[in-house]
């Protein structure tokens, strides 16, 4: 397939049209009698008639009418269909993914011939697929404003290019010198938590070995004195216990 027949294919499109009629003696019928002709179908629908005016030869302004066409594809067409769609990614090259332009046109061309197809097999089965079509384009339309708003906002900074390298290297070691401090004040404070839970373990530790010091000395204190009092005791002699006995009982007051 050369590119004279894709440039044809791109402006003539994919969906198949009746031939062109001259309706000027039924547009006119029409407004005098203003029949109505009822409800129109699915595909007239989703298609309506092409209608255009124009001057012919004769100057004489005629009505032309172009309708969609009722003739179903067969698997002959289906296949050059599919050789077409495959040409015309490979001359435009365009992406596959993300919002481009040339290929939401293209597969555009191609989705109204195939629902076309659609409705002539169900027309039920072809109006929602048209709904669903039309939701998908709604929400693609929306990103698009997005995407356009995003790209109005990043114009009102300035470009990077045209920034002085010198502020960029300035903001570049302002950033690490912020992340470094960030560091130290994380490890910082992990220190003083430990310390502080060593310190008061610590003191709970020192508490405890006091007070068991304490209480040693004590018993030794009252070991110490009873061993001495028990000395003494056992150094007096019988008489001397005797007469001091006595000397305690004359020297008391109640005698």
């Amino acid at each position: 397939m050369n590119n004279t027949e894709l440039f044809e294919i791109l402006s003539k499109g994919v969906l198949k049209w009746n031939f062109v009629e001259d309706i000027t003696d039924i547009v006119e019928q029409n407004n005098d009698t203003k029949k109505d002709n009822g409800k129109k179908s699915v595909l007239e629908e989703i298609f309506p008639p092409k209608v255009w005016t124009r001057i012919n030869n004769k100057n004489k302004v005629i009505t032309l009418r172009q309708t969609i066409s009722r003739e179903p594809t067969y698997r002959d067409g289906v296949t050059k269909m599919i050789i077409t769609l495959d040409h015309l990614e490979q001359f435009h090259g365009f992406k596959k993914k993300g919002i481009c332009e040339t290929r939401h046109y293209i597969y555009n061309l191609f989705f109204d011939e195939l629902l076309r197809q659609v409705i002539l097999l169900d027309e039920d089965l072809g109006a929602l697929l048209y709904r669903i079509h039309n939701e998908f384009k709604n929400t693609i339309f929306i990103l698009k404003c997005l995407l356009d708003k995003a790209v109005e906002s990043s114009n009102l900074y300035p470009d990077s290019a045209n920034v002085n390298p010198e502020f960029v290297n300035e903001v570049e070691d302002l950033k690490k010198i912020n992340n470094d401090l960030k560091i130290k004040c994380r490890l910082s404070n992990q220190i003083y938590l430990q310390r502080l839970k060593k310190k008061e373990s610590g003191e709970d530790y020192k508490f405890l070995i006091s007070l068991k010091y304490k209480y040693k000395n004590l018993m030794s204190y009252i070991k110490r004195s009873t061993d001495q009092l028990k000395e003494q005791m056992n150094m007096m002699t019988p008489s001397s216990k005797t007469s001091y006995l006595i000397q305690s009982k004359v020297n008391s007051p109640k005698l």
